[in-house]
């Protein structure tokens, strides 16, 4: 009997995903994408990192995390086993779709190129790239790696997991191009070191699917129920409305 009443209560205090009880804990990681999540000098910011506190302050659940930086393929499948419940910010893909739920729209991000400043070369269209046999980077387990991909005869690299990799190997000329989306690579053009090795440029990219307004969106592990997805969705739903989401998302999206 005391066996049992013990285990009970153990069973009564276990966290589960699943509770629609306030202040649950919800597990989430920070995407190794920046800005989405930034760490400097131990303090947390970034464009998803807002949207998640925010979410996290009005609905009344809890999310739960350590603050390090994860590689955006184990971020994916992560939440493609349930290993984490919630992500803030993913780009469709066909297998994303498949193996996760997909909640409303964040923010938009625009896919541009990047070539190293003293090349001459530009690329004004996606079939012209296709034809120079050119190398693209871009970074692993990725959206856009995916869209890329699916692009027949498009020489595709990417081994790199990072974007600050890709412009690592592009300044070595380790590939030709890097394609992926403005939010991280204006961000990282910033710095000094990177603003002066290269030059962003426009590409066309005749209306495939995969490279136009390219939506990020938040995303449940499948094992969370309907009603914690709704409940959340309304509050997205209302910080749209009002206003709020245009105002953390703004100061990234310039």
């Amino acid at each position: 009997m005391l066996a049992a009443m013990i285990l009970a209560g153990l069973s009564a205090l276990a966290v589960h995903p699943a509770s629609a009880q306030s202040g649950t804990g919800l597990r989430t990681e920070f995407q190794d994408v920046p800005p989405k999540y930034v760490i400097q000098n131990g303090v947390s910011s970034g464009i998803s990192f807002e949207i998640m506190k925010y979410v996290e302050k009005k609905s009344g659940y809890r999310f739960v995390y350590k603050e390090n930086l994860v590689p955006l393929a184990r971020v994916s499948k992560n939440l493609e086993n349930g290993i984490m419940d919630i992500q803030f910010g993913l780009q469709k893909t066909p297998e994303r779709e498949r193996n996760m739920i997909f909640g409303p729209a964040l923010y938009n991000v625009r896919i541009i190129g990047v070539l190293r400043a003293d090349d001459p070369d530009t690329f004004e269209s996606l079939s012209e790239l296709v034809r120079s046999k050119e190398t693209v980077l871009t970074p692993f387990g990725t959206g856009c790696a995916s869209a890329l991909r699916a692009v027949k005869d498009l020489s595709v690299d990417d081994g790199a997991r990072t974007a600050e990799a890709n412009l690592d190997k592009l300044a070595n000329g380790r590939g030709k191009i890097f394609i992926y989306h403005n939010l991280s690579v204006n961000y990282l053009l910033e710095f000094g070191e990177y603003e002066k090795l290269f030059r962003k440029v426009d590409i066309d990219f005749e209306d495939n699917d995969g490279f136009v307004d390219v939506a990020q969106y938040l995303v449940y592990s499948k094992k969370i129920p309907a009603d914690i997805r709704e409940r959340i969705d309304g509050v997205l739903a209302e910080a749209a409305a009002n206003g709020d989401l245009e105002r953390i998302t703004g100061k990234y999206l310039k």
